[in-house]
């Protein structure tokens, strides 16, 4: 099956995520049949006490979720115009803000701080070496009395829906890059890192989404 051009996609998901931000999460639920927000939430299970990261937080609903169960996470978003949502929804719930402009190749905290970072349907930035080098740099390190950090990505979700819608948003998955993504190449890349990773699929109140769970070594 033939993909769309690289270059036309990236265009797609830069204007998804910057001028046209206010769509995103109506494009997610529907490419999702409603299920982005519960496969997103099973980043949750993974978290370990301790300050948490999340890298790329959109439009903040996952961060808000953190923030309903107890956690206070920090956050970092390039997009101006994720920022300004992320931001709008914090202050009509009344949550404090911990929002950052920043770029996940270069983050604006100290070495061995977080527990966790966490990123949700993450584009090829997550596996860039400079990501990975700072994602090291920042996780706690492992030591007596003291778990190692831990890097919670949710990669994709299993669609449950009807037959033929289904394999009509797996057509558009298949054709815009992103099924079965990520590609295995890129994996060996956290070994460099002093990562250690795995992939699996979980399964949480008849919801699956694949996960890749990364410990600083």
């Amino acid at each position: 099956m033939k993909m769309l051009p690289r270059p036309l996609i990236k265009l797609g998901f830069y204007l998804l995520y910057h001028h046209l931000a206010w769509t995103y999460e109506a494009v997610a639920w529907s490419v999702s049949f409603g299920q982005w927000a519960k496969w997103r939430r099973l980043a949750l299970r993974f978290i370990r006490p301790g300050p948490i990261l999340e890298l790329a937080y959109g439009t903040g609903e996952l961060y808000i979720d953190m923030m309903e169960v107890g956690y206070r996470p920090l956050g970092i978003d390039l997009s101006p115009y994720m920022a300004r949502l992320a931001s709008r929804k914090l202050r009509q719930q009344g949550w404090p803000l911990a929002l950052s402009r920043a770029q996940a190749q270069n983050l604006p905290f100290p070495s061995d701080y977080f527990a966790n970072i966490i990123a949700t349907f993450p584009t090829d930035y997550i596996f860039a070496p400079a990501t990975l080098k700072e994602i090291q740099r920042v996780l706690r390190s492992p030591q007596e009395g003291q778990s190692a950090g831990r890097l919670i990505v949710v990669l994709e979700g299993q669609l449950q829906g009807p037959g033929p819608l289904r394999s009509f948003i797996e057509w558009l998955y298949k054709i815009t890059d992103q099924h079965d993504f990520p590609p295995i190449k890129p994996l060996p890349r956290f070994a460099e890192h002093q990562l250690q990773v795995r992939m699996e699929w979980v399964e949480h109140h008849g919801v699956r989404a694949r996960m890749l769970i990364a410990e600083k070594l």
